[in-house]
């Protein structure tokens, strides 16, 4: 098999966004020139007030609104000495493209952006949404777009291995606490400790049993993070301690939902409560985007288009056990789907890549799926 052609207008593109670190409410740099190479490639461009980048592009006749988005944010760049390639030189090495935010998003994002450009002949509206705060707030800034821009289906690009995301797990992020009454830790019985009945309320929770999904497959409720008060404390009994749970949920599953099934956990337990999380993120703009931290998961319903893209692109269904934006198109009962190069296991950690046989691949997976939408 020939090696795989480094030097592509997509490769050339991804390789010049991963060199603009863009975390979450610091994508400023990277909008810009988003927009530069959107306005060069003969799209309209708009950039909303949470700065989010917005390329146009209308068909030959009229017709249906597409929406592609792929987020411009990444995820931090942890244990910054155990990384072989440099986070943000976007070198090829290994028929591979490394650095931060190959894969998680900016392949997809580049693929996207070349598929719209070299579209022919294609009826109504092409949008594509290089959106903000994905990673912190996901599925916030593209309901923003989405209240704005009615459409007929959204495409997400996310790290798929090129197969057609059908549906994906939700998130929710949860808060315990436990109020007590603080005391001389010589003197702990004349006070509450709040720990003690946060680690008994835990406790409970990880054994309830977690819903399943044939697709999705199990439901997780995973502790992620614990602090008490006062802090620091040297000789304090804690009158108040939370802890914060990260949940993956399957469809159907609600904030309401999932607060009821966890209630019963808390009887008998004075002073413990439970409640969903706000998420809020300052945007690049100066704006502040804020959101119930609850993502629902989805299905397509539509299996008859969904047949349709999966002839278009020859392969499998995926079922993505992460979060994506697609969640905002699905919550109002528009057809969603993901699609994009590389691989989640290839995201958030150390040495993130892409392999160039996909990142070639993706232009014309992206323009398949156009394609075969318009057909209907």
């Amino acid at each position: 098999m020939p090696n795989p052609d480094p030097t592509t207008p997509v490769i050339t593109l991804c390789r010049e966004f991963v060199r603009i670190p863009s975390l979450s409410g610091q994508e400023g740099a990277l909008a810009a020139l988003v927009a530069e190479r959107m306005r060069a490639m003969g799209l309209a461009v708009e950039i909303d007030r949470f700065g989010s980048v917005l390329g146009m592009r209308k068909g030959v006749r009229p017709g249906p609104t597409v929406l592609l988005d792929a987020h411009l944010d990444t995820v931090p760049v942890t244990e910054p000495t155990a990384w072989a390639h440099d986070p943000f030189g976007a070198d090829i090495d290994q028929d591979r493209l490394w650095g931060r935010g190959a894969a998680d998003t900016k392949g997809s994002l580049a693929a996207m952006l070349c598929a719209v450009a070299d579209l022919e002949d294609f009826p109504g509206t092409l949008i594509l949404s290089a959106s903000v705060c994905e990673e912190n707030l996901t599925s916030a800034a593209l309901n923003h777009v989405l209240d704005r821009h009615p459409v007929d289906l959204v495409l997400v690009g996310e790290p798929t291995s090129l197969q057609l995301g059908v549906g994906q797990k939700g998130r929710a992020g949860l808060l315990v606490e436990a109020r007590g009454r603080s005391a001389h830790t010589s003197r702990p019985e004349l006070g509450d400790n709040a720990i003690y009945k946060l680690v008994e309320a835990l406790a409970r929770i990880r054994t309830l049993p977690q819903p399943e999904d044939p697709a999705l497959g199990r439901g997780v409720c995973e502790l992620i993070e614990i602090a008490s008060e006062p802090r620091p404390s040297p000789g304090m009994v804690p009158h108040r301690c939370t802890g914060r749970l990260a949940l993956r949920l399957l469809p159907g599953e609600t904030a309401p939902s999932v607060l009821a099934r966890l209630a019963p956990c808390l009887e008998g337990l004075e002073g413990v409560t439970i409640r969903l999380a706000e998420a809020t993120q300052r945007c690049y703009t100066g704006q502040e985007l804020t959101m119930p931290d609850c993502v629902p998961a989805w299905k397509n319903p539509d299996l008859s288009l969904q047949a349709r893209l999966l002839e278009a692109l020859g392969t499998a269904p995926f079922a993505a056990p992460y979060t994506t934006n697609a969640s905002a198109a699905a919550a109002r009962g528009l057809p969603a789907f993901l699609l994009g190069p590389g691989s989640i296991e290839q995201a958030h950690g150390v040495d993130e890549w892409i392999a160039l046989d996909q990142l070639n691949a993706a232009p014309a997976a992206y323009a398949a799926v156009l394609r075969a939408f318009h057909q209907a």
